[in-house]
């Protein structure tokens, strides 16, 4: 395994964008939650984050606020958006990853992205991190509460009998 000075980390825009032009168009939902399992399964492989942004425990699932903000305007929650083209995502992400991070991220993109929105938000809802990070709140209610990384780094690698 490679040592912690040679894992990379990369921008989750640019993860964001290169979901998009390598797995097709997809709503803000379901591009959301393959953010957090990309993040989620790296923390417990590598013990590491793969992006410096955290998530918050919406109503909906996980959220990344920045990728968030930077897309609202260009899909509805459930409604498909697509890559806009610009600066090619992979040579960001393959540059900036060493070979097991970017194999983890495709697998956990090609395993997922066959998944729908809603079976993705109900396995989020079912997980410890999320569940634990909306502690008193209702199911319907806003809440901007982070997604604590130790939590979802120990989960997943419970969940991978790591």
């Amino acid at each position: 395994m490679e040592t912690a000075q040679e894992i990379g980390v990369i921008d989750e825009g640019t993860l964001a964008n290169y979901i998009l032009k390598n797995f097709g168009p997809m709503s803000h939902l379901k591009l959301q939650k393959l953010l957090y399992y990309c993040e989620a399964y790296h923390l417990a492989y590598f013990d590491l984050p793969l992006t410096n942004s955290d998530y918050e425990a919406w109503v909906h699932g996980p959220v990344n606020r920045s990728v968030f903000n930077a897309m609202k305007g260009k899909s509805l929650l459930y409604r498909d958006m697509e890559w806009g083209g610009g600066e090619n995502p992979d040579i960001q992400v393959e540059s900036r990853l060493i070979s097991s991070q970017l194999t983890l991220v495709q697998n956990v993109l090609k395993n997922l992205t066959s998944w729908t929105d809603m079976e993705l938000e109900d396995a989020t809802h079912q997980e410890e991190p999320w569940k634990k990070a909306r502690t008193g709140y209702a199911s319907g209610d806003r809440c901007d509460v982070l997604i604590k990384k130790d939590t979802m780094k120990t989960y997943y690698k419970t969940e991978l009998g790591l």
